[in-house]
């Protein structure tokens, strides 16, 4: 087992150097391990017996936040980052539990103002275009895993991550086909850190790696892949999360029709090189907005704006209104208008 030497952690937490040296190979995550348990790790680091391995530290700071945290419905608001936090790191290495990544969801009532119709007349499904509703089933199901621990000498976690978007035509009088699934697998760092930005705390970065794709062929086929990172702050019951990305880029298709080459050369003039979400919680209700622009001269962004509020302990209502371009792959060229209500499993927060 690694053994956790008395190394002054915040230094190579802060370092550039580090940071550099993966942010080309490596993504973001949107959620983070909290200040407290960090704060523990680095006094174990610092004061501990040189004897005690890597292990033996994570497994003493996980108790103590176990006994000092309230329970789930008395979580005090003040750390919205770290109550999360210490609810992961008591289930995280258990098999029978499965960690949320992104918020889990099933939005029953979905409606888009303008059903983007366009490819699938282009891809010869005339009959099934005529018959989209504009009233749909949004669903969304994110998962992950932590896979490796202390990654460099102690410090980082490697997590694979897997999140599935479909919009389903539910209500639709003939097949009630799914119109459009996005799959997106992950693998990221976790470097949680402890930083002043502008009167926020800095309290994590991650870095990872991300393909995005609707799994269909021909001219419906959407996909790309992204290097990114993400930073995220926090002040008591405020977060940011600022998560630039860059695209990998892909080969050019030789003719129309080719199966090789890029589906979508042109994503990124509508999804742009990043987007800031913010959020804030007041008594159990969370409000989120989520904001994208490509940062040219021919303007194309979207905002995203949520309000999450308890129902009982397990659920919590939803309501989600976007506008803008990129809601999905398939409408990644197409200004969506959509105002979806439903129910949530798990949240940001």
């Amino acid at each position: 087992m690694t053994v956790l030497k008395k190394t002054d952690i915040s230094q190579i937490i802060c370092s550039k150097q580090l940071f550099l040296a993966v942010l080309p190979c490596f993504f973001i995550a949107s959620d983070l391990r909290a200040e407290t348990y960090e704060q523990c790790l680095m006094r174990q680091a610092r004061f501990a017996d040189e004897s005690l391995t890597l292990s033996e530290i994570r497994a003493a700071c996980q108790q103590k936040l176990r006994e000092d945290s309230q329970p789930e419905d008395t979580l005090e608001e003040a750390d919205v980052l770290a109550n999360r936090a210490v609810q992961e790191e008591t289930t995280r290495d258990s098999p029978f539990v499965i960690t949320p990544h992104r918020p889990n969801y099933i939005l029953p009532v979905s409606y888009n103002a303008s059903p983007n119709y366009e490819p699938f007349e282009r891809a010869g499904e005339q009959a099934a275009a005529d018959n989209f509703s504009s009233t749909e089933i949004k669903f969304q199901l994110s998962v992950k895993a932590p896979v490796f621990y202390g990654v460099f000498n102690g410090y980082g976690d490697l997590y694979v991550a897997y999140t599935n978007t479909s919009w389903w035509q539910a209500y639709n009088s003939h097949s009630s086909p799914f119109r459009e699934t996005n799959h997106e697998p992950e693998a990221f760092l976790v470097f949680p850190v402890q930083y002043e930005v502008m009167g926020l705390n800095l309290r994590a970065i991650t870095t990872g790696i991300n393909h995005q794709s609707n799994g269909r062929g021909g001219s419906l086929s959407r996909s790309w892949n992204r290097v990114y990172a993400n930073f995220i702050l926090q002040q008591e019951n405020f977060y940011m999360s600022f998560k630039p990305w860059w695209r990998i880029p892909e080969k050019d298709k030789k003719f129309d029709g080719d199966p090789q080459g890029d589906d979508n050369p042109d994503i990124d003039q509508y999804m742009g090189y990043g987007e800031l979400r913010l959020g804030y919680q007041i008594n159990s209700y969370n409000f989120a907005i989520m904001l994208r622009n490509n940062l040219r001269y021919e303007n194309k962004g979207a905002v995203q704006l949520d309000w999450s509020f308890p129902i009982n302990k397990r659920f919590k209502g939803y309501v989600q209104y976007f506008n803008g371009y990129g809601e999905s792959l398939i409408d990644y060229n197409d200004s969506v208008n959509r105002l979806s209500v439903g129910v949530m499993l798990t949240d940001w927060l």
